[in-house]
């Protein structure tokens, strides 16, 4: 079993630097045959992910947080590698969909020693600026701006800063008219926003598709509806437990392959935390296309 850890120092705000040399003593200790790469960004991330799984690599092993998941999965794509998380960012949702404990990385570094490989979806998502792959939550509108808002935030981390930006990016935002396609199946619903999960959560535990599974070959649609700012405020600490499905304008839908339009307006459209264009978008399912390394 060889491992090539892909290790994000920035990650964290510097949490991951310091697990860095924790992470290489522990599997010194369990004897287990790894390279280490300190990537410089995401680019160099994704690019040294395709070198170690297209070089023979058993598992490459992400080290950082969802940003640096989403960039070594992309490297992935075509090879034989296996993906590991070990959790060292803010948000760490893709670690809690895979069931590690996110406050203990050094568990999911133990893990490699004898590792349970199991096969889970990954979504494909195509605009007209490139096609990537993401593993957890996509989508476009309000969340998106949020995201984009979020990952300029640096003097807060974690949860608390997905929370600042949505209230900032609310104050200015207007909701759009979306065509959403799935699996053929027209509507045209005016919104706030509209998530596509392959996993249930994102900005460190905001349970957007509480339903979601990685390993259905499904993909679920969360559409936020009109609200009004007042509405929105008592409405989205629910999110936390899901209950925000329970809301009139909600409205949820399952496919295997969703396209999202918004004609006359131009949002963003998010994977896993990272920008990959703008609408239109189509997200496909790939079933049991990644595989995973799983407590």
């Amino acid at each position: 079993m060889t491992v090539a850890v892909i290790a994000n120092p920035t990650a964290g705000r510097g949490k991951t630097a310091k697990l860095i040399p924790q992470v290489q003593a522990a599997l010194r200790s369990l004897g287990v045959d790894h390279t280490l790469h300190l990537s410089s960004g995401p680019e160099d991330a994704l690019a040294s992910a395709h070198e170690a799984g297209a070089g023979g690599a058993d598992v490459v092993a992400a080290l950082g947080g969802d940003g640096q998941v989403h960039a070594c999965a992309n490297g992935m794509v075509g090879t034989a590698a296996a993906l590991a998380v070990i959790p060292g960012g803010t948000g760490n949702d893709f670690a809690r969909a895979l069931g590690l404990d996110r406050k203990d990385p050094l568990a999911a570094a133990r893990l490699l020693s004898a590792p349970t490989i199991r096969a889970i979806d990954q979504v494909r998502v195509q605009t007209a600026e490139q096609t990537r792959h993401m593993v957890n939550v996509g989508g476009a509108g309000f969340d998106s701006e949020v995201n984009g808002r979020a990952n300029n935030i640096r003097f807060i981390k974690g949860t608390p800063r997905y929370v600042v930006a949505v209230f900032v990016t609310l104050a200015r935002f207007r909701a759009g008219e979306f065509v959403v396609r799935v699996d053929g199946e027209t509507h045209e619903l005016g919104a706030m926003m509209i998530a596509v999960g392959n996993g249930a959560s994102y900005g460190g535990g905001m349970r957007i598709c509480p339903d979601a599974a990685l390993d259905d070959g499904q993909l679920d649609v969360c559409v936020i509806g009109r609200l009004t700012k007042l509405d929105f405020v008592r409405t989205f600490p629910k999110v936390f437990s899901g209950r925000h499905l329970e809301h009139p304008a909600v409205t949820v839908l399952k496919g295997r392959e969703v396209e999202l339009t918004a004609p006359g307006r131009e949002f963003d459209v998010y994977g896993d935390g990272e920008r990959i264009g703008t609408l239109p978008a189509t997200f496909t399912v790939e079933p049991g296309a990644l595989r995973v390394v799983s407590p």
